[in-house]
């Protein structure tokens, strides 16, 4: 507890007193947690951040990065003002009014003459964490009639899109976290993450008091992953396949589960489709042949199978690690195939509690939506005929839709919230492709390194600057709950919200900005918390209640029941293995030669101190100034490397120099590292700012469908370069 100095009695530096500082309570918004917090305000100053020990969810847990949420607001680099690129090339202050409508005369300009899909947008993980940018983002974009959408999601996780498309949905809903008997994990680390893969509510906030809470009630926690992390270290069986075979390793599970007859018939009966087929194809997968293939013992793929099928109840849920490996679309199909094939779904008449709260309610039915294969019909790309997924293009033609010639190839390109340059693979053709642009629009709070190649840098409001809510993060609570912000300190004048920046950019097109069903007035904008209740007005709680509540609000226990079958639904079916699906879960049995020149794989992994490139640039934030080449202590002895030495690591790409850390928590014959890091320059010295990994990935050897470039499990070599310790 703080100690309040009498007045006029000026503390001693040593006497342990010092200045009651106010305290404001609200919610952070850097990843999906959404944990309460303490800040602590001075003026127009955060001083410090902590854990809300009180908040109904995170319970005072909080992350490296969200207790220096101050650091973000007030470093020495944030932008203040918007800035405009120079003829020189130098960037100079701009009014956002001046910079709105220059940039809607440019971007007129460019579409009068070469048509409406000559416009992108790219949206970046960060703008998700502020509840009125997607939706207004969206929502310009509309009124220009491009079809050339981006996302980070088509960067690491659309393999998730793919199965529900090609698969089907079952809208009954899903067995929850807090009452599953068993849960897999496969390629996510929450403990550092804070996302168990799927949302679902599972392992979203206070990981490390979740999983021991769940496995004390009983909870069987498999896990998946070549590094024993820290997630792995609580499992009661933890899975090491070698990087990029996941798919074969959970063929290997569906055959002990179908071969035994351990699958639940009743739900396949009903709700399933061409599940003698996929039988057929996984029949391939023995335990032996996986146990070749992945490297996991027989007996241990057997014992998961048995495990996860005997649950009762509990899913298997997937993050980044599998979604960016080799054959991820069948891989992610597979773990799909699982949790159908053992019914891991809520039947008609069961009830689960409400967990939306200020977003609408969707009915619970037990009905299956079948696939719907959006690529196979509307807008193609003329990059490969490419289609859409969920109205998007794979991030993985951003490149090629600019830098190929054609009538609607991409010239002017707006980035919301995102840093392509550092997450896009091959970073050279990603930085040529954006110097390419005839305009390059970037809203960012720093100068990354996609904002140094703008035109135009719109600086936007930053955390505890903004009000906002919890609306797009009830997927992830593990309870009925919301919580509303007000700003805690007032922005610099210069920045703008990044919605009211989509608003006025509407605006000045000459069209009219729509939100949240209604049309909203182009004279008069609106307030931010207007439109947050606009937001939340089909959600249960009202917003006046809402903004009452200091630290959120539990939404009442509200039961929800699943519907009988509509009578259109009734006769619709899960395809559990249709004819794209058969092949592909042929190719991934298929033998994979190793590669002599590349005897390693190089693997992703999370920062806890990190949300990808955020945070790098807070001094002290990283636990090391770089991104460590991770290496087992045997693979260092084997290239007559020493821990801290620099080396090379090369693959059929290209290379970076990195810094090798020995890692006995990583399998031999892997290097573990985290993207996001470095800079152009490959020959730089990695300790000053680390290495950047999407130099070894490109496009060789991309998924069907998605586009999707293989981004861990890449075959490298590494070499000794300097020696001398760190």
């Amino acid at each position: 507890m703080s100690r309040v100095t009498p007045p006029g009695s000026p503390p001693s530096p040593n006497s342990g007193w010092r200045r009651r500082v106010p305290v404001k309570l609200s919610y952070c918004r850097l990843c999906p947690a959404s944990c309460g917090v303490r800040v602590e305000v001075e003026g127009n100053r955060i001083l410090g951040i902590t854990g809300d020990g009180l908040h109904p969810l995170s319970g005072g847990y909080t992350c490296p990065k969200g207790r220096r949420g101050g650091d973000f607001l007030h470093g020495p680099d944030r932008l203040t003002t918007s800035v405009r690129r120079t003829p020189s090339g130098d960037y100079e202050p701009i009014s956002i009014d001046d910079a709105v409508t220059e940039i809607a005369e440019k971007l007129a300009a460019i579409t009068g003459e070469h048509g409406a899909d000559a416009l992108g947008l790219f949206m970046g993980t960060q703008q998700n964490f502020a509840a009125l940018t997607g939706p207004m983002a969206r929502a310009w974009f509309r009124t220009t009639g491009s079809h050339k959408l981006f996302s980070t999601m088509t960067i690491d996780q659309s393999a998730k899109w793919i199965v529900q498309a090609r698969m089907g949905q079952y809208l009954g809903g899903r067995q929850t976290f807090d009452t599953a008997d068993v849960w897999l994990l496969a390629g996510t680390n929450p403990m550092v993450s804070l996302n168990g893969g799927d949302g679902d509510g599972a392992i979203t906030g206070n990981p490390s008091v979740t999983i021991r809470r769940a496995r004390e009630r009983g909870l069987k926690l498999i896990v998946v992953d070549p590094r024993l992390t820290e997630t792995a270290a609580r499992a009661d069986l933890h899975l090491r396949p070698r990087p990029g075979t996941d798919a074969a390793l959970f063929a290997g599970m569906l055959n002990v589960i179908l071969s035994e007859g351990l699958h639940d018939r009743e739900f396949c009966d009903r709700f399933v489709e061409h599940l003698d087929i996929l039988a057929a194809r996984v029949a391939p997968a023995t335990p032996e042949r996986t146990a070749a293939s992945t490297g996991v013992p027989a007996a241990d793929v057997i014992r998961a199978a048995r495990m996860f099928a005997e649950g009762p109840r509990g899913m298997a849920t997937t993050g980044t690690g599998v979604c960016m490996g080799p054959h991820s679309n069948v891989a992610e199909h597979l773990v799909a195939c699982l949790n159908v094939v053992c019914g891991r779904y809520l039947r008609e008449g069961e009830t689960v509690p409400e967990r939306n709260v200020l977003a609408r309610s969707v009915p619970l039915k037990a009905e299956v939506r079948p696939p719907y294969r959006s690529w196979e019909s509307g807008f193609r790309s003329r990059i490969g005929g490419v289609g859409t997924m969920n109205g998007e293009l794979p991030s993985g033609i951003l490149a090629d839709e600019i830098l190929e010639p054609g009538p609607d190839r991409i010239r002017a390109l707006v980035v919301s919230g995102g840093n392509p340059v550092r997450a896009l693979p091959d970073r050279e053709k990603a930085e040529r492709a954006l110097r390419d642009l005839d305009l390059l629009v970037c809203i960012d709070t720093r100068m990354s390194d996609t904002a140094r190649l703008a035109d135009y840098v719109i600086a936007p409001t930053m955390v505890y600057e903004r009000p906002d809510h919890t609306l797009l993060m009830e997927f992830f609570f593990s309870e009925p709950f919301a919580q509303y912000t007000p700003r805690l300190v007032e922005p610099p004048p210069g920045v703008v919200e990044d919605w009211e920046f989509f608003y006025r950019l509407t605006v000045a097109s000459g069209q009219r900005p729509k939100f949240a069903g209604r049309v909203l007035d182009p004279v008069v904008p609106p307030t931010s918390e207007e439109l947050l209740e606009m937001f939340a007005e089909r959600g249960r709680i009202p917003f006046d209640e809402l903004i009452s509540a200091r630290r959120g609000v539990r939404a009442p226990r509200v039961e929800k029941i699943v519907e009988p079958p509509t009578d259109g639904g009734a006769h619709h079916r899960l395809a559990l293995c249709p004819d794209d699906v058969a092949a592909e879960i042929d190719a991934a049995l298929q033998e994979r030669n190793s590669v002599a020149a590349f005897p390693l794989a190089l693997t992703v992994r999370r920062a806890r101190e990190l949300m990808n490139s955020l945070g790098r640039d807070i001094p002290g934030l990283a636990r090391y100034g770089y991104n460590p080449a991770h290496v087992h202590p045997r693979d260092l002895e084997r290239f007559g490397v020493a821990h801290g030495d620099i080396v090379r690591v090369r693959s059929r790409r290209g290379q970076i120099r990195a810094v090798v850390h020995a890692d006995r928590t990583v399998a031999p014959g892997t290097v573990s590292m985290t993207h996001c890091w470095g800079g152009s320059d490959s020959d730089a010295d990695p300790r000053l700012d680390g290495s950047n990994v999407n130099d070894l990935t490109g496009y060789d050897d991309v998924q069907h469908i998605n586009v999707m470039p293989t981004m861990t499990a890449v075959p490298v070599a590494l070499e000794r370069e300097v020696a001398g310790a760190h």
